[in-house]
């Protein structure tokens, strides 16, 4: 769908519980100080598993997403998920996302994600090509960062210990509208359906 002015920009995502919120914060504060001002972190309110970017989409369209939503995923199989370590994006010597990673139940995760894959390709949405790789965004690096601080914020993560905590099922799939500003991306739920 092309992007128009009058459009919003929305992702279908899995919102997290409250003690991962409060992890994550924790995390990212131990990985601030390595990183001397280099990456621009997520606020740890807005972290979220994203099923599927829509990106440009008409505000009438919502409701209709929200049907088609509940019709694919309302009563779905909720999967176990655990928190498991941090990685980067596109490779760990060059970071250019930092992420929190996801395990447990990814069969029934990934069928979750299929699920809401198949309802966005029928509603117009062009299929994802790339595989789904579940993970939690937690911060991108700035493009001014130094070679010294690059290393130091590697050491940084390759050193941070994410504590376990019990597994987690979602209870709920929603859809967002993110808004870009220059202090970060501001997510604003548009509807949920339970799983």
């Amino acid at each position: 769908m092309a992007e128009h002015v009058d459009t919003l920009r929305t992702f279908i995502a899995l919102p997290l519980p409250a003690e991962w919120i409060a992890l994550l914060e924790e995390v990212i504060d131990d990985l601030d100080s390595a990183a001397s001002g280099g990456v621009r972190w997520v606020r740890p309110s807005g972290i979220h598993l994203t099923l599927k970017f829509l990106g440009a989409t008409d505000p009438a369209l919502a409701p209709r997403i929200l049907d088609e939503l509940l019709e694919s995923v309302g009563g779905a199989p909720a999967p176990a998920l655990s928190l498991s370590g941090l990685g980067t994006f596109p490779n760990r010597n060059n970071p250019r996302v930092i992420w929190a990673g996801v395990s447990g139940d990814m069969e029934t995760l990934a069928d979750l994600q299929q699920r809401v894959e198949a309802l966005a390709v029928s509603l117009g949405w062009d299929a994802e090509r790339r595989p789904f790789r579940p993970h939690l965004t937690i911060g991108r690096v700035r493009d001014r960062i130094s070679a010294a601080e690059r290393k130091r914020l590697v050491a940084a993560i390759t050193n941070c210990a994410v504590p376990r905590l019990a597994s987690w099922r979602p209870d709920a799939v929603r859809l967002y509208k993110s808004e870009l500003t220059p202090r970060g991306a501001i997510y604003t739920n548009l509807g949920e359906v339970e799983i």
